[in-house]
């Protein structure tokens, strides 16, 4: 069994590559309502652990879910837009972060792997990406991989029963209705039936039996019957946020009316979609439509939408737009999507010094978000910082497992002129960093 420290470890190297090797999605929308919802639930784990999970958005429409040693659990958007509410949603990633309770990822890399931790996150990685790129996979997992490692690494049915024993109770501590858990595996079940390519890729990797279903179904029955959490418009919301990001052309020829049976939803998701083509009048048109439909926990996104249609149009608007996010910044101060929306306006204003103040401030509270950098490497140059710019692009190649280029951009701010002793101290420590794990990675 891998220690729980050479577990953080694995985790931090493993969340780097996927990183670098899956399309994760950026938009601070999704990325804050799926970590938002995994906190939810981990604030009910049993026996504690509460710490050190990261939730990932993977912009990637196959349905499909994963975990990882150190307690990093992947989303894919194609689950967001076919769990029909917010408590399947929830159920799947209860399951998942059930894996990384009982540690059984861990078990499976201490028992298929003979090397050192640098052969065994090649190995899991590859295993990861290989469910959404083969040849990505392929090529981590080719070397160093003994025969039927792969097969197990996969969990076994016991293991998958536990997850969902635990994953059920996480469900119902944290006030979901926790007959969603086998109300999501019967349908995926029902799905898979033509086989083929009919089957989900989360049923490729977490396969469903009918006694499963029957076993979780009885879980969920044992617990007390009383109105628990359904659905939310947030989660609406951000289910119709996914099909506009992803395929706005569709929104638009169809405008997704009545599908969710949520005027105010598909008035939002309608608007996103014409702010994804740059049609930025039209949007605000949608979206008044979408604040007469009223309903309670949608205008801080349409607000926010309204701002982004401001700032995406053919004829840009950044001081409308931050007068709006100025007021939302005030009454939601520690809402994330609002600080990096209008750290992205205050740019567009051409006001880099007080964009790189937000973006420092998100960096407090959240060290390892690679968007983060990239925005604040934008601002330091706009303020001709060309150290602090070039730190931050460091940070953001690091961040992505990048490890050769992080230390080409540390490099150019060393050689930045009038370098103040601090920073370049900061800058030659993490140049030292970067370049062991270069040197590891190459050795592995």
């Amino acid at each position: 069994m891998l220690s729980p420290a050479q577990e953080q470890a694995l985790g931090q190297r493993l969340l780097r590559e996927v990183r670098r090797s899956l399309p994760l999605s950026h938009d601070p929308l999704l990325v804050n309502y799926v970590r938002s919802l995994g906190q939810r639930l981990v604030a009910h784990i049993p026996d504690g652990g509460h710490s050190h999970y990261r939730f990932l958005v993977v912009a990637d429409d196959a349905v499909n879910a994963f975990a990882m040693p150190g307690g990093v659990v992947g989303i894919n958007t194609g689950l967001m837009r076919i769990t029909r509410n917010e408590a399947e949603l929830a159920a799947v990633i209860a399951h998942e972060i059930a894996h990384v309770t009982q540690r059984h990822i861990a078990q499976a890399h201490a028992a298929g792997s003979r090397s050192d931790l640098a052969t065994g996150l090649a190995i899991l990685a590859g295993i990861i990406a290989s469910a959404y790129a083969p040849e990505l996979g392929q090529a981590a997992i080719v070397g160093g991989m003994a025969g039927g490692t792969q097969a197990r690494l996969n969990f076994t049915r016991a293991k998958e029963e536990e997850a969902d024993r635990i994953g059920v109770r996480i469900l119902a501590e944290a006030d979901y209705t926790p007959g969603a858990m086998p109300d999501f595996f019967e349908r995926m079940m029902r799905q898979a039936g033509g086989g083929g390519d009919a089957v989900p890729e989360y049923l490729r990797t977490h396969p469903v039996t009918s006694r499963r279903i029957a076993e979780t179904r009885d879980r969920a029955a044992a617990y007390e019957s009383r109105d628990r959490l359904t659905d939310s418009p947030e989660f609406r919301l951000m289910r119709a946020r996914v099909r506009a990001l992803e395929d706005p052309e569709g929104v638009l020829a169809n405008q997704e009316t009545g599908k969710d049976t949520d005027p105010a939803a598909d008035h939002y998701g309608h608007a996103v979609a014409l702010i994804q083509q740059g049609r930025s009048q039209e949007a605000l048109e949608v979206l008044e439509a979408a604040a007469r439909e009223g309903g309670d926990g949608i205008g801080l996104y349409l607000e926010l939408a309204r701002a982004e249609a401001l700032l995406a149009g053919r004829e840009q608007a950044p001081g409308r737009a931050l007068k709006i996010l100025d007021r939302l910044q005030q009454l939601y101060p520690d809402y994330p999507p609002v600080t990096q929306i209008r750290a992205r306006a205050l740019l567009a204003a051409d006001r880099p010094a007080l964009a790189l103040e937000a973006v420092d401030r998100l960096l407090e509270h959240d060290t390892e978000h690679p968007a983060l950098y990239h925005l604040k490497a934008e601002a330091a140059d706009r303020m001709g910082h060309t150290a602090l710019s070039h730190e931050a692009m460091a940070e953001y190649y690091f961040h992505h497992g990048q490890y050769r280029e992080a230390v080409r951009q540390l490099d150019i701010a060393l050689s930045a002129p009038n370098l103040e002793p601090h920073l370049e101290q900061r800058i030659r420590e993490k140049r030292e960093t970067a370049v062991r794990l270069a040197q590891e990675e190459d050795g592995a």
